[in-house]
């Protein structure tokens, strides 16, 4: 089994490097020679490209180098995913560093079984400076599926995240690309992984969180303002998910109704119920949810309309 570890980056070199570095090491510990590094320059104005070149002369693992110039973090997914070689792609953020055994780990999960299954790792807080954001650190195995209406009780668009990301090529083979119209750098500003998480679920397969698969996320977010940002995007771009699957499989958006439940206790408490650290309340996330509405059918009516142009 050939492995490709993608990283989608734009305007990030330092942190990439360390990203880099950290995937060479896993990757020695694990005597693991079959497996690149696939890197996505998505229109960076440093000088991203020039140092992945260099560092590439000296890496462990060959490095595969893509420019993609069109922005957004879903067409970059793609585009390195075009690129790999790989039978099992791993996805990581370039803000985040692999522990060492990651690979050991890996290659391990990997020998059980050749079910179709997405996968996520546990993600940890790699600067404890950051606030407590984008990170998993429950370190029990959790299994989803269709069978067993997982997401009746759960929002599954929380069981894992993109910043370590796994499957192999079937199931991408399977689902298809990543939807372009959604993710950081596009309109419509999150939800490209939880999009897929989405469709894996409504096409049957199982979703997996796998705790020993461990990234040290160093996100950088310290202040309320920037927490209360990045929660925006996302509850912006779950809005946005929700209209595109709410007719498909309506109870992957039960997470807007109970929110909106917590809105209306907060009308009559006259207090922010949510996260009152970061001033963004239940009535917060319900403006972002209608944003993410109208954003998301405006870009659906957009693309259509210039389809019938063409």
């Amino acid at each position: 089994m050939r492995i490709s570890v993608i990283i989608c980056t734009r305007n990030r070199v330092s942190a990439l490097l360390q990203c880099l570095g950290s995937i060479n090491l896993a990757a020695r510990n694990a005597a693991l020679r079959d497996a690149e590094i696939v890197v996505v320059d998505n229109g960076s104005s440093d000088d991203t490209s020039p140092a992945v070149r260099a560092w590439g002369l000296e890496s462990y693992l060959p490095v595969v180098l893509e420019y993609e110039a069109r922005p957004g973090l879903a067409i970059a997914r793609n585009r390195g995913i075009g690129a790999a070689r790989g039978d099992f792609f791993v996805m990581v953020d370039d803000d985040c560093n692999l522990k060492e055994d990651y690979f050991v780990e890996l290659l391990r999960l990997c020998s059980d079984t050749d079910e179709l299954v997405l996968r996520g790792g546990r993600v940890e807080l790699g600067n404890l400076q950051d606030l407590p954001l984008t990170i998993k650190t429950e370190t029990a195995a959790k299994r989803w599926h269709l069978g067993i209406a997982s997401a009746r009780t759960e929002n599954l668009g929380n069981c894992f995240f993109g910043c370590n990301f796994l499957m192999s090529r079937a199931v991408y083979t399977r689902l298809g690309s990543f939807d372009e119209n959604l993710g950081a750098g596009s309109p419509i500003p999150s939800c490209e992984d939880a999009d897929y998480i989405f469709r894996a679920y409504e096409a049957g397969m199982a979703l997996e969180y796998v705790p020993e698969l461990v990234v040290f996320h160093h996100h950088g977010r310290r202040t309320a303002a920037e927490a209360r940002k990045l929660l925006q995007n996302y509850v912006v771009g779950s809005g946005a998910l929700y209209t595109k699957h709410f007719f498909k499989c309506p109870s992957l958006c039960m997470q807007a109704k109970w929110d909106l439940r917590g809105a209306i206790r907060e009308v009559f408490s006259r207090k922010n119920l949510f996260l009152p650290e970061y001033s963004f309340s239940y009535i917060d996330k319900m403006n972002c949810y209608a944003r993410g509405v109208a954003l998301y059918l405006y870009t659906i009516t957009k693309n259509s309309w210039q389809k019938v142009r063409q």
